[in-house]
């Protein structure tokens, strides 16, 4: 199988582009949705490592938070 990914964002990097958006969109929900998913896709495919996860994931909103806890637990969480 061929390894897809060569080369990955950093965290200081990501977090720069995390306050980028953040800024540019005022903080928008769609924003912090957008990136949960993105940074939970980094995680699940082992390219950051769950501190690096926890560190950039503080900077968003807290919407999505509980549904991507669900997405890697498989089970529906109680709010």
């Amino acid at each position: 199988m061929t390894k897809m990914v060569h080369n990955h964002y950093s965290e200081e990097e990501l977090r720069g582009r995390i306050s980028r958006q953040l800024r540019w969109r005022e903080s928008s929900n769609t924003v912090a949705l957008i990136w949960r998913g993105y940074l939970a896709a980094l995680l699940d495919w082992g390219l950051i490592e769950v501190h690096v996860f926890e560190r950039l994931s503080k900077m968003l909103p807290l919407l999505g938070k509980i549904e991507v806890a669900e997405l890697f637990q498989d089970r529906r969480l109680d709010d």
